[in-house]
Parts: structure tokens; sequence; C-alpha cells
């Protein structure tokens, strides 16, 4: 069984002996997973950090770990950024979820045309601390040494002017059932730096969105014969281009 992991709010300083923990990572450590003095505890801070040590001191309120080892571990080569037009109801929070434990740098929820969710600027803050929530539990979930960046909700048009041209070792794919779509095996992610995905909600994008899309230099990838929900389709693209840029 691996030891339980802790993220933490900052980077311990070079030489620290230990570390203690806020009031909620210890109460979850303690009192959810039932941690003891002396057990192993592993520690990330979402930056690429990931440090090994024994709980020094199990207090529920402010427990105390003993470093004994640390080590920095890059980031995913190619930087996968999902963006991803929101699905109704609580997939998101789902979405999210799996997106960062699959190894996601970036999610960015769009509002497409065929969005069932609208969020006012009060709404829209809520669900992204939601969100970010749901980032930091996936690492410790995962052991992912980065935490997924989780932007602001934005409109689709507004997004992909935003963009400019694709660097010279990015690729843009969408998720696509069109009939031109390439297979993702046949794919070149190997000489990829950045790969940003982008998904549709329930229903898809629009025809419009699809063409605007193919403008801004997104190419169709297809993930299989059969349609995917927007929570897997998400997944399939984050390991694909994983075990693909590794051949």
């Amino acid at each position: 069984m691996s030891a339980p992991r802790v993220l933490l709010p900052s980077t311990p300083p070079e030489g620290a002996t230990s570390v203690k923990l806020g009031r909620d990572e210890s109460g979850h450590l303690v009192r959810s997973l039932r941690a003891r003095t002396g057990d192993a505890v592993t520690l990330l801070d979402g930056r690429g950090l990931i440090a090994e040590g024994t709980l020094a001191d199990d207090d529920p309120a402010g427990a105390t770990v003993k470093l004994t080892s640390r080590r920095h571990v890059p980031a995913s080569r190619p930087a996968v950024t999902l963006a991803q037009g929101m699905p109704k109801g609580g997939t998101m929070d789902d979405l999210v979820r799996t997106a960062c434990e699959a190894g996601a740098v970036a999610v960015i929820p769009l509002v497409t045309g065929r969005c069932e969710v609208r969020l006012d600027p009060e709404r829209a803050a809520a669900r992204r601390s939601r969100w970010r929530v749901q980032a930091a539990e996936a690492c410790k979930q995962s052991g992912n040494a980065w935490i997924a960046e989780v932007a602001e909700p934005a409109e689709f048009s507004q997004w992909l002017a935003a963009l400019g041209p694709a660097a010279t070792d990015e690729l843009r794919l969408t998720g696509s059932l069109e009939p031109d779509a390439t297979p993702v095996g046949r794919i070149d992610f190997t000489s990829a730096a950045r790969v940003t995905w982008l998904i549709g909600p329930e229903g898809d994008l629009t025809p419009d969105e699809l063409a605007a899309a193919r403008r801004a230099g997104f190419r169709p990838c297809s993930l299989g014969p059969t349609v995917l929900r927007a929570e897997n389709a998400a997944l399939a693209c984050l390991a694909a281009t994983f075990a693909l840029a590794s051949r």
C-alpha cells in the first residue's frame, strides 16, 4: 500500500527538515486516512516536488512531517491542454478530476453553442474554485507532481480568437466525428512540445464552430468508431497522447 499523499500550499525551502501541515490537510490525513506517528507520508507541492517523510506529530489540527528525501519531477512532455465544452450537471467536476489525474497541464472550460450550462460571473467563479479543488484532489489521488491550472470559463469564439497562430512544435486537435477525421493512431505526437485538444459538450460542437476550429489550426481527429461521452472523450485524448508520444 502506498503512503498517503498530501498537497502542500507552498514549496518547503531547501534544507528544511520538517513541514507543518495546515488544518485541512492534517485533519484529512489523521482523521480520514488514520495516519499515525511514524507512518510514511508523501508530500507534493503541485509544481514538481515529490518529498518523502514520516509523520512526526499526528495532531489533526496541525500535523508535522519529518522529511527524509525530496526530488523534482519534470513536467510531462508534451504539455497537454484540454479545452472542453462544458457538459451539463456535475459531469464537468468528474471531467476536471479525470483530466488532471491523466496528466493535463491545463483545463479550459468553454461555453459553446450547444452548451446547456450558462454561468453568470459569480457562479463561474464558484465553479472554478470547485474545479481547482478537484484538480488538487486529483494530484493527491494519482501522485501527479504537477497540478493542472483550471482557467475561467470562456466563450468559445473569444477563446479561439485569442489563441493566435500555432507554434511549430504545437499540435491542435479536435476530438471529432467528422468523416475526414484522422485516426488518432496516425497522429505524430513524438515531436510535439504542446498539444491542445478541443472537445465538444453533449451534441458536439456546431458545424460553424468546427469550421472555425479548422481555420485556427485544429485538425479533426477520430478517437474510434463509437460516440464517447464528453468525460470519456477527454480521458481518451489524454491517454492516447501520452501513449503515442512515448513511441
